[in-house]
């Protein structure tokens, strides 16, 4: 057997999920929605098209799992909030998503945060949304604008073009659970076979 063959045969299959364990970086996105105008969705003109996205960012944490993975990525929610729309927003609004675990496996590693957005969160000085609302203004760091959408249909087939991910996600709170008013086991597989059927899943 031969040096190549030898390092071949000693190769150890590693399964996907490990693989994930092992990352050190890990993504965060917060769905906002304001009381009135409906869902935030972030706008970037590219030379393709117009791109939608919901603020995410990154984070470094060394496993997946655990208070205080969430409570890294809870931070880093608060950061890219701040920092992509000027919002500083208190630690307590953002509320965690607690996917069914078959629908979290499909979304990935990633984190969601949803944050319910009122009017006295507008800031002065900032820019009005390309979707026409008049009355709610932002301040854009790295973005090109950004659009309010009502119908959450609306919101997913906007993302659908840049993030798959993303439209998934949002789609599947329709059929989202709470943790903390959901303990029973099979209430929770109804759930995710709910989701999956949301999102056209087998």
């Amino acid at each position: 057997m031969g040096a190549m063959d030898r390092r071949a045969h000693n190769v150890q299959y590693l399964d996907p999920a490990v693989q994930a364990q092992h990352q050190t970086t890990h993504d965060v996105m917060v769905i906002g929605r304001h009381e009135q105008h409906g869902y935030l969705l972030l706008l970037n003109n590219r030379s393709y098209g117009k791109e939608f996205r919901l603020p995410c960012g990154k984070f470094e944490h060394h496993k997946i799992g655990g208070e205080g993975y969430y409570a890294v990525a809870k931070i880093a929610a608060i950061r890219e909030m701040m920092w992509q729309t000027g919002m500083k927003l208190t630690p307590s609004r953002f509320k965690r998503i607690y996917f069914p675990a078959h629908v979290q496996e499909r979304l990935g590693n990633k984190v969601f945060f949803e944050v319910a957005l009122h009017d006295d969160d507008s800031l002065e000085d900032g820019e009005t949304a390309m979707s026409g609302e008049q009355d709610f203004w932002l301040r854009l760091a790295h973005n090109d604008g950004y659009t309010f959408h009502k119908d959450l249909r609306h919101a997913v087939s906007a993302l659908q073009g840049t993030s798959r991910t993303m439209a998934r996600a949002l789609l599947a709170t329709e059929a989202m659970y709470r943790a903390e008013t959901c303990c029973l086991g099979g209430v929770m597989v109804k759930m995710a076979r709910k989701v999956c059927d949301f999102c056209g899943w087998p």
